[in-house]
C-alpha cells in the first residue's frame, strides 16, 4: 500500500511544482518510507513508498528506463515475479534486487499495452511514455490497488485517493447526485462513478491510454462464462482447490516486515491463517503468526472465540482480539470521514479499524485478509436453480431440504418457489395466462409513475424513503432497475451469476474502502480469495463441485481438509454480525443519530423524506425499530456527516452546484 499521482497537461501547459508536492503530501499517510517527485514541461508524476517486499527495501520510484523514455510509478505487488524475470531474460540480474516495479517498466518495454495481460497479483499504476507522448495506467484484475482520475481536453489528473486530486485548481469538487441515488438506493454497483462529477475510477480489469488526442480505456481480462473445468473425481478437484489456494497464500507471504492474518473464526479468514501457519512449519520459521480478530462477549450470536480458539489450538499462534461489542460505529467519525472521501457503507469498518490499530502496534506491516471469500469461491446455491431448471425436482426437493434445514429457511416457502417459477410459471405461459397478469402489473406499474401515485415508501424497492422531487428529477426508479437487471438479470446459469458477483462494482468499492482504513495505519491488506488464478478456478467448476449434499462451498470443505480444524471445516453457518451492529448503534450511536437526523443538513433535505425518516427516528429511539431502520439510519446519518464534512473540509463556500 504505497500511493500514487500525477499530472499531464494535454496542451503542453507546464506543470505547478506547488500542485503536485500537495497532492503527495496529501498522501503522504500511505507512504513513510519515502516521496519523490519527478516533472518534464508538462508531465508531472508522484509516490509515497511503503516498503513490505524484500525487493522494495532498495526501491525509489518513480522510476525510469535505462534511455530515460518510460518513467513508471506504481503501487504494485507483482507474484509472478520468476516466470516474468524469465520470459523478459532477466536472469543474469540477481532477483533480490529486481524490484516489482521494474518488471512492470520491463513488461511495457516488452509487450507495450498488453503487459498487464503478463501481470500477476495486485497493481495500479501509471507510465509516461515519452516517444509517443502517452500515458498509459492499468489496475489489478479485481481492484485491489485503487486508481481514480480526472479527465478534462486540457488536463488528465490521477492519484490513490480521490482528495489527492483536488489540490489541482482545474479538477472541480461537484457532487455527483446519480451516486447519492444509488447510495441511498444500496445500488453501488457501478464500476467506475464516484461521489463526484467528472472524477472516475479506472474499472479492476481495465487499462487506459491518455494522449491530447484521446482518452482509451479497455479491458485486458474477463472470466469465460462458457468454460468448465474437467477433472477426474471429486478429490482431485479439492486437491487442485488446495494447491492453488496455498499458492495463493504463499506469494502474499512475500514481505521485510512481520506478516499477521485477520482471524474471524470463518471458513475463510481460518483457511488463509491455517495454511500461513502450516507454510511457517515447513520453512521452519520459529516465530509465531500474529492473528487479529474481533470477539463479542456481550452479544454471543455474534461471537466466534470457539471457532478462533479451534486455530489458535492447532497452530503456533499469537492472537490478539477487540470487544467489538464495545466500539461505537462512529468511533472519531470525522477523522474517518476525512480519511475516506465517500460517505461509509461497510457497517463493521469500525472493527477492520480497531484491528488495523492492533496490527500497527504488533508491527506488522502486511495483513491477510479473508475478505468476501464465500464471494470468490461461491456457496454455489445457483445449483438449486439449475435442477429446478432441468426439472430435477426429486433431487432438488432432497439439496433444498438438507439446505433449509441447516440455514434454517422455511422448506415449503423455498421449495414451492422453485416449483411456481421453473414448473409451474413456463406451464402458464403456454396458456398466455402468465402474459395476461405480467401485462396488467405493468400497465399498473406505469400508471403509478405517470400519474405520481402517492406511494408510501414501504412499497418502493429500496428502504430509505426518498425525497420525492429528488426521485422524479433523477429518474430513480429507471435508473435502480436498469443497475438491477445489469447486476441481476441475464444469468442463464449459475457461473454466470458467479463471474457477476466477482466482477461487482461494490467488491472494488468495498477494497476501496479497506484500502484507505489500512492506509491511515501504514497497513498493506493482501487478499489470497482475490488472486486471479483461484478466482478463474472457482468460477469454472462444475455446480456440484460448489454444492453438493445440501453443503454450500464444498469445494473449499473438501480442499481444506486436514488443514482446518474439523469444527470450522463442516461449520453450516456463521456468527450474525448484524446482531451486534445493531446492539452498538443503539448503544453508543442514538445522540448522534437524533442530532443529525432531528435537525438534519440543508444538503441532505434534498435526497430524503424528512418527515418519514423522523418517523422512523422516533420508532427506533422507542425500541420499536422494524427490519431494516438499523441500516437505513446507518445509511443517512453517513451521508448527512459526509456533506457537512465536505462543506467544511474547504474555505470556498458551497454554492448550488458545486459541493463545497
Amino acid at each position: 500500500m504505497s500511493a500514487i499521482t500525477g499530472i499531464v497537461y494535454l496542451e503542453n501547459h507546464p506543470v505547478n511544482p506547488d500542485h503536485l508536492q500537495k497532492m503527495v503530501h496529501t498522501l503522504s499517510h500511505r507512504g513513510p518510507d519515502g516521496i519523490h517527485l519527478w516533472s518534464d514541461r508538462s508531465v508531472g508524476l508522484g509516490h509515497c513508498l511503503l516498503k513490505t517486499t524484500p525487493e522494495s527495501t532498495a526501491e525509489t520510484l518513480p522510476l525510469q528506463n535505462a534511455a530515460q523514455t518510460l518513467v513508471l510509478t506504481a503501487d504494485a505487488r507483482i507474484d509472478n515475479r520468476a516466470d516474468l524475470i524469465a520470459q523478459l531474460g532477466l536472469k543474469s540480474h540477481p532477483s533480490d534486487v529486481i524490484t516489482d516495479s521494474a518488471l512492470i517498466l520491463a513488461a511495457y518495454e516488452r509487450w507495450g499495452e498488453h503487459c498487464p495481460e503478463f501481470l500477476l497479483g495486485d497493481f495500479a499504476f501509471a507510465l509516461w511514455d515519452a516517444p509517443q507522448q502517452r500515458l498509459f495506467c492499468a489496475r489489478d484484475h479485481f481492484g485491489v490497488k485503487p486508481f481514480f482520475y480526472f479527465a478534462s481536453e486540457q488536463l488528465f489528473a490521477f492519484a490513490s485517493e480521490i482528495k489527492a486530486l483536488f489540490p489541482v485548481p482545474d479538477v472541480p469538487k461537484v457532487l455527483d447526485q446519480s451516486r447519492v441515488a444509488d447510495y441511498l438506493t444500496l445500488m453501488l454497483f457501478d464500476p467506475e462513478t464516484t461521489f463526484y462529477q467528472q472524477i472516475l475510477r479506472l474499472p479492476p480489469a481495465h487499462r487506459m491510454t491518455v494522449t491530447a488526442d484521446h482518452l482509451d480505456i479497455s479491458s485486458y481480462w474477463s472470466l469465460d462464462p462458457g468454460y468448465e473445468l474437467q477433472l477426474d473425481s471429486d478429490q482431485a478437484y479439492a486437491d487442485r482447490f488446495r494447491e492453488i489456494f496455498t499458492e495463493a497464500v504463499r506469494c502474499r507471504l512475500r514481505s521485510a516486515y512481520p506478516v499477521g492474518t485477520m482471524l474471524s473464526g470463518g471458513i475463510d479468514s481460518s483457511s488463509i491463517t491455517c495454511t500461513t501457519a502450516h507454510l511457517k512449519q515447513q520453512r521452519q520459521d520459529p516465530t509465531k503468526l500474529p492473528t487479529f480478530s474481533a470477539v463479542f462477549n456481550e452479544i454471543t450470536a455474534s461471537d466466534e472465540q470457539d471457532f478462533i480458539q479451534a486455530v489458535v489450538n492447532q497452530y503456533d499462534i499469537d492472537s490478539y482480539s477487540i470487544q467489538g461489542d464495545q466500539i461505537s460505529p462512529w468511533t472519531d467519525y470525522q477523522q474517518v470521514m476525512a480519511q475516506q472521501d465517500e460517505p461509509l457503507f461497510a457497517s463493521n469498518l469500525h472493527l477492520n479499524r480497531a484491528l488495523y490499530q492492533q496490527a500497527k502496534q504488533q508491527s506488522v506491516r502486511v495483513l491477510l485478509d479473508g475478505f468476501d471469500g464465500d464471494v470468490a469461491v461461491s456457496h454455489g446455491i445457483g445449483y438449486l436453480r439449475t435442477l429446478a431448471k432441468r426439472g430435477r425436482w426429486l433431487k432438488l426437493f432432497r439439496e433444498t431440504r438438507g439446505f433449509c434445514k441447516s440455514y434454517h429457511h422455511h422448506f415449503p416457502t423455498v421449495y414451492g418457489t422453485y416449483i411456481r417459477k421453473f414448473g409451474l410459471e413456463p406451464l402458464l405461459k403456454k396458456t398466455r395466462v402468465l402474459k395476461v397478469v405480467r401485462k396488467l402489473q405493468t400497465w399498473t406499474a406505469q400508471w403509478q409513475l405517470s400519474s405520481h401515485a402517492s406511494v408510501s415508501s414501504a412499497s418502493e424497492p429500496w428502504i430509505i424513503p426518498l425525497n420525492k422531487d429528488f426521485t422524479e428529477q433523477l429518474s430513480i426508479h429507471q435508473r435502480y432497475q436498469l443497475l438491477r437487471r445489469q447486476r441481476f438479470g441475464n444469468q442463464p446459469s449459475q457461473r454466470h451469476g458467479h463471474i457477476a458477483d466477482v466482477t461487482s462494482g461494490l467488491v472494488s468499492a468495498t477494497l476501496e474502502a479497506l484500502d484507505r482504513t489500512a492506509a491511515n495505519d501504514q497497513l498493506e491488506l493482501r487478499y489470497p480469495f482475490w488472486d486471479k488464478r483461484l478466482v478463474e478456478f472457482c468460477v469454472s467448476l462444475p455446480e456440484e463441485q460448489k454444492m453438493q449434499q445440501s453443503w454450500t462451498r464444498m469445494i473449499i470443505r473438501r480442499g481444506m481438509q486436514g488443514v482446518l480444524p474439523t469444527k470450522i471445516q463442516w461449520r453450516r453457518g456463521k456468527g450474525n454480525l448484524g446482531i451486534a451492529f445493531d446492539h452498538t448503534l443503539a448503544k453508543y450511536g442514538a445522540d448522534l443519530i437524533n442530532q443529525t437526523l432531528h435537525h438534519p443538513p440543508l444538503a441532505i433535505t434534498e435526497f430524503v423524506d424528512v418527515e418519514q425518516l423522523n418517523n422512523i427516528v422516533e420508532r427506533w429511539t422507542h425500541g420499536q425499530p422494524q427490519p431494516h431502520d438499523s441500516l437505513t439510519l446507518w445509511i443517512t446519518v453517513n451521508l448527512a456527516l459526509w456533506l457537512q464534512h465536505s462543506q467544511t473540509a474547504d474555505d470556498q463556500p458551497p454554492t448550488h452546484k458545486r459541493l463545497i
